[in-house]
């Protein structure tokens, strides 16, 4: 995880783009990494979160409809595939600042695979979009 240090992908990853780097450890998904537009989206602000897999962050009990499922596997599907993918709009409920409270959320992604060593995704670079407020109005 050498990159982390790098001065160019510094510049690239911490901008007002919400992001985050996760391990290609399907099906756990450990967060390594996230910048400060991430943390707002994602009420994550209030907790550090890196280390835990992506579904003791998320819980997905609270998903709603099938967003677990559709995340689970678009993210394996880019593991698996070595593929970059931009998601459609999905539904996935996520903890506000109060984490007792679950927030309706919907969410559009782009992933993308960075290979490790040997040339296999290591890791996943997502860029999230809260979309929330265009779909429900």
């Amino acid at each position: 995880m050498s990159f982390l240090n790098d001065p160019l992908f510094k510049a690239l990853f911490f901008t007002d783009t919400p992001r985050i780097i996760l391990k290609a450890d399907a099906p756990n998904f450990t967060i390594l990494t996230y910048n400060e537009a991430y943390m707002k989206a994602t009420y994550t602000h209030y907790r550090n979160i890196v280390g835990w897999y992506l579904w003791e962050a998320f819980d997905p009990k609270h998903a709603g409809s099938d967003g677990d499922k559709f995340l689970l596997d678009t993210l394996t599907r880019a593991v698996v595939n070595n593929e970059t993918i931009v998601t459609p709009p999905f539904h996935y409920n996520i903890p506000s600042a109060n984490p007792d409270i679950i927030v309706e959320s919907w969410w559009q992604l782009d992933i993308i695979p960075i290979a490790g060593k040997n040339k296999k995704p290591a890791f996943l670079l997502l860029t999230t979009n809260n979309i929330t407020d265009k779909i429900i109005t």
